[in-house]
């Protein structure tokens, strides 16, 4: 079978931390060429852009232009850019043949915030030529019937996916870059530091993630005991343009963390960068994004996280909802005692890190029945259970 995965690479020398979709579609391609399946995988480029050097997170992968390749394919999945309609319904018309639309970000949140806050003279194209569409499970609460309705066809979770290469890959430059003195230290925690900085890395660009709950969070701590001896201080990074929010800054300006001179805005940084150069421990906060790339390559560096996700609440350390209490509670708990159980910590979220990861067996499995399902009637009977990332009568 011939699978084409959509990406809109505008250049052919984009950074893959540019955005996320990126490595969505890179952990998809992964997965799917480990299937005893054997597909013919390929990316679809939505723009014309000339690949005889490519950028290195695709020297093992085949790209083309959508427009000279799309017809050649069994299964279209349309995840990193959009495919005309037109040139859908001609693909569907021709044979045999499927398109999927894959769905990895908050699009009823993303849609309802363009529509509130832009000066209104955007347009939207919806995809109707479609068999089926899925997306990542942290987006089911708000986007299910939003999907259903707006695309005209079925929708459905399927299983969150994670590997750690190019995060590995971002330890090992920072590995030879501290041997170089490039970078003051290696990438691994430290765990002989008394006075903990804490760090925000939310990206602060809409309601879903952003800063504010986890700063209280850390001030609650710090206003107790317990946060004065060990809080060193605290950095905001995607946080620069903040600063001059007046609002926000009249939040701020409350905090005793602002009056002794604790905390910072920060730009924005690469994740493993600024975790392992100039954070000891990540707080967090999600509204409608309860599964996140973030937390899951924290804790493979083995940094303790701090989070509110409950879908993946057995991973780091967990808070409910946004009970600033609670967290506060907790980070305190952190403070005192991470130190003292590293390889309880570390072990207990390697076997988290397996329910996600590209290279297991099951949720391999899961992928091979949801594409074989797309020519027996669909997915409609598929019932995720997010506790195993997998489908009830997938697991083995």
């Amino acid at each position: 079978m011939k699978i084409g995965i959509t990406l809109g690479l505008k250049t052919n020398d984009e950074s893959i931390w540019t955005n996320g979709i990126k490595q969505n579609v890179l952990m998809l391609v992964d997965l799917l060429k480990r299937s005893k399946k054997k597909y013919e995988i390929c990316i679809l480029n939505i723009f014309d852009v000339d690949f005889t050097k490519k950028p290195y997170y695709l020297k093992d992968i085949d790209i083309f232009y959508v427009k000279n390749k799309f017809m050649e394919m069994d299964l279209i999945i349309s995840m990193g850019g959009q495919m005309l309609d037109s040139d859908l319904k001609k693909f569907r018309e021709s044979g045999d043949k499927k398109v999927v639309s894959y769905k990895c970000g908050n699009n009823y949140v993303l849609s309802m915030e363009e529509i509130l806050f832009s000066e209104g003279s955007n347009t939207g194209e919806f995809e109707q030529e479609l068999d089926e569409l899925w997306y990542v499970p942290q987006q089911h609460e708000v986007n299910n019937g939003y999907y259903k309705t707006l695309h005209r066809t079925n929708a459905l979770m399927v299983p969150f996916l994670w590997n750690q290469k190019f995060l590995h890959e971002k330890t090992v430059e920072i590995e030879s870059g501290f041997r170089k003195n490039i970078y003051k230290k290696g990438w691994q925690y430290d765990n002989t530091k008394e006075k903990k900085i804490i760090g925000i890395m939310e990206p602060n660009l809409n309601i879903v993630k952003f800063c504010l709950i986890p700063t209280m969070i850390v001030e609650e701590c710090y206003r107790g005991l317990v946060g004065k001896n060990y809080i060193d201080k605290l950095r905001i990074t995607n946080a620069t343009k903040l600063k001059e929010d007046k609002l926000f800054m009249s939040f701020i300006k409350t905090f005793d963390l602002f009056k002794d001179d604790k905390i910072s805005a920060e730009a924005r940084y690469q994740t493993a960068y600024v975790l392992t150069q100039h954070l000891d421990i990540l707080v967090c906060h999600q509204i409608l994004n309860p599964l996140n790339y973030l937390y899951l390559d924290a804790v493979y560096l083995g940094y303790p996280v701090l989070h509110n996700a409950y879908m993946c609440a057995d991973l780091g350390y967990y808070y409910e909802g946004s009970d600033t209490i609670e967290g506060a509670k907790m980070l305190s708990y952190i403070l005192e005692n991470h130190d003292k159980n590293l390889d309880s910590y570390n072990e207990k979220n390697d076997l988290v890190l397996q329910r996600y990861h590209t290279e297991n067996e099951n949720i391999i499995e899961a992928y091979d029945t949801l594409i074989e399902n797309l020519w027996k009637g669909g997915n409609s009977e598929m019932v995720y259970n997010y506790k195993t990332n997998l489908y009830d009568e997938c697991q083995v």
